[in-house]
């Protein structure tokens, strides 16, 4: 009887222990696999490449690399123009959205007009130009930071949302315009549209919003 009590209560502590170890082993593969999906899930690393070719036949070669969904690094490097066709690079910007070509200055020589986009619910585009000196080279356009007081006078009711275009040899900048009650995906008051222009500075052409 004593045997049978013995014989029984090994059994048990067997069953326990192989139970104990059944359930390591899951829990362990189930703390693998949520790594793995956070690890799938934080992996954007996107690299992609466009050309943009000027009436004069030269191009733009834009890449744009995505080491986050809301930060980029961008690259411009220029092609075919005659002495220098070094490349140029934005660090740290909003994602790509789409670029221009043209001659807002209407020096016979087109400009490149790259338009980022933030990830956040507002789309705040930004704009970065470069400049053809009359086919040569490339350098990049000022294009001076907007002050609080710009914001009040050229930007009322703004909350993002905003296109840029070329209309003839204009560089237009629209947005919707917002009301007081109005949610970030209903606008009700209308569009404002203004217009940029290219300037020559002392070292470097400026794009300055017309006041």
């Amino acid at each position: 009887m004593k045997k049978l009590f013995l014989a029984l209560v090994v059994i048990t502590l067997l069953n326990s222990c192989g139970q104990e170890k059944a359930t390591e082993k899951k829990e362990a593969s189930e703390t693998k696999t949520e790594v793995k999906v956070v690890k799938e899930t934080l992996k954007v690393d996107a690299t992609s490449t466009k050309e943009f070719k000027t009436k004069s036949g030269k191009v733009f070669i834009v890449k744009e690399e995505k080491p986050s969904a809301s930060i980029s690094k961008i690259t411009v490097t220029p092609k075919g123009f005659t002495e220098v066709n070094e490349p140029m690079k934005m660090e740290e910007s909003d994602p790509f959205d789409y670029a221009l070509v043209a001659d807002i200055n209407a020096d016979g020589f087109d400009e490149l007009y790259i338009i980022t986009r933030g990830a956040g619910s507002g789309s705040y585009a930004k704009i970065y130009g470069f400049s053809s000196n009359k086919d040569k080279s490339v350098t990049p356009i000022y294009v001076p930071e907007l002050s609080d007081d710009d914001f009040v006078v050229l930007f009322p009711a703004y909350m993002g949302h905003d296109k840029f275009y070329v209309e003839g040899n204009k560089l237009m900048r629209k947005y919707p315009m917002y009301k007081k009650e109005d949610t970030n995906a209903n606008p009700t008051g209308g569009e404002k549209v203004l217009e940029y222009k290219l300037k020559q500075g002392e070292a470097s052409w400026i794009l300055e919003l017309k006041k």
